[in-house]
């Protein structure tokens, strides 16, 4: 079995783009505070779409006194389970991602143990817009209905191409539905939810197609290679927000590898 490391299935964010994007996103995590100086404090956990930004947040401080961890996994591919975390999801979860579990617990289950460990009054979730990022956030509200949380929930939601932060409140409740119907069931959601979060939702289940759009655009360039195919892909579908494991997994399913 070819075993991936789980850390390559995690997304590449913005933070690779350059000192300009460095700069907006400091510029934005300013006025943020301004706005509301109390999830800058210490009962305050920051929770990050991947390591590379939890890295960047982390090493200079941007959120004050708050706690800092990564979310580190692609819950826009391979099966899960219902008790996000328990035994069974990380078995699934690291055969899937072609893992052995105590290496899949390293990557994705440690760094998360501020959140299992300590009492926050406020978290607040740093996803991005496009589906890889919004299954992963899905998956973070079931666990935080399913641990019974009481305090309150903040998304700061953005685009990859341009880091401006949208703020919202997220009242949980009904994302456990939402999680078994769209991930585990395959399924239309049968509750309203955020514009960002549908959208991204009928894309994921449009990918689970025969002939989805990115299988079509693999079919038509037989004459690219793999490494020039997975660079064309991840440019033309940014809305997937996909990263270089996941291509090649469907390129070798297209290409029958």
């Amino acid at each position: 079995m070819n075993q991936r490391p789980v850390q390559s299935y995690a997304k590449l964010t913005f933070m690779q783009k350059g000192d300009g994007t460095n700069m907006n996103f400091k510029e934005e995590v300013t006025q943020l505070q301004n706005r509301k100086a109390e999830l800058f404090d210490a009962d305050v956990l920051n929770i990050f779409n991947g390591q590379r930004m939890y890295d960047e947040f982390h090493s200079n401080k941007l959120m004050g006194n708050s706690d800092y961890v990564p979310f580190n996994e692609a819950m826009c591919v391979h099966s899960t389970s219902k008790q996000i975390f328990d035994d069974l999801f990380i078995q699934l979860r690291a055969e899937g991602h072609q893992s052995p579990v105590e290496s899949y617990k390293k990557i994705v289950i440690d760094p998360l143990k501020p959140l299992f460990q300590n009492h926050y009054n406020y978290i607040v979730l740093w996803f991005g817009e496009d589906v890889f990022c919004q299954m992963n956030l899905l998956t973070v509200l079931v666990y935080l209905e399913q641990s019974n949380y009481k305090g309150r929930v903040f998304l700061n939601s953005f685009r990859d191409d341009e880091f401006k932060v949208n703020q919202t409140e997220l009242f949980l409740g009904s994302y456990q539905n939402v999680y078994e119907e769209v991930l585990m069931h395959q399924q239309k959601p049968s509750l309203e939810l955020l514009p960002v979060m549908y959208q991204a939702i009928e894309l994921h289940l449009s990918m689970l197609a025969e002939d989805n759009s990115v299988k079509k655009y693999i079919k038509s360039h037989v004459h690219l290679s793999e490494d020039e195919l997975v660079k064309q892909l991840i440019s033309i579908f940014p809305t997937l927000g996909y990263g270089d494991l996941q291509y090649i997994e469907i390129i070798k399913q297209v290409r029958k590898v």
